[in-house]
């Protein structure tokens, strides 16, 4: 067995002590309590350790528990990008630079499957390549004011529709992040 498979065998992840992390620390307008995250870290890095042990496997995995591991792990280390640098009053603060190029969204600090991946690989790569649905932008959060809430649970498999469905009509009608 080559190295790589070994990753990709394992059966999915729980999203369970990023849910308990989220609900914790996301207000229902979800404004994030940073310093909440902070004081957790240690569950933080134990949730970012486990998606790292396991890697989306195409052949065992459905495509729900594919997206579901990819948004939560865009989502999990994005705050991990703000816990590292806190505190810092902008995401854009912990690097200026162009994007897809060497911004804050570019640097290589994610280590999944034994891959290292940037911010915008997982959004522009593989979650808007691979499962093409709109609903991903509503989905993922840069920590930045206009981007779309984060969450206040995990996304499961079991729940995905309704929950990007939830995540785009709230992005939509969210008055403080768009006006028509």
């Amino acid at each position: 067995m080559q190295r790589g498979q070994l990753h990709t065998l394992k059966r999915p992840v729980s999203h369970q002590l990023w849910d308990s992390l989220l609900k914790k620390h996301v207000r229902p307008d979800g404004f994030v309590d940073y310093p909440g995250f902070v004081q957790d870290s240690a569950e933080l890095n134990r949730y970012l350790t486990l998606l790292a042990s396991t890697h989306p496997d195409e052949h065992t995995w459905s495509r729900e528990e594919q997206m579901v591991y990819w948004i939560n792990a865009y989502n999990a280390f994005t705050v991990k990008m703000i816990v590292n640098a806190y505190p810092v009053s902008s995401i854009k603060d912990i690097r200026r630079g162009i994007p897809f190029v060497n911004s804050v969204w570019d640097i290589k600090f994610i280590h999944l499957g034994g891959e290292t991946y940037d911010l915008d690989n997982i959004e522009h790569g593989i979650l808007r390549k691979k499962f093409d649905d709109a609903r991903i932008h509503a989905a993922i959060n840069c920590t930045s004011f206009s981007c779309p809430r984060l969450r206040a649970e995990a996304y499961t498999a079991e729940k995905l529709e309704d929950q990007l469905d939830d995540a785009m009509r709230t992005f939509i009608n969210d008055p403080l992040r768009n006006g028509v």
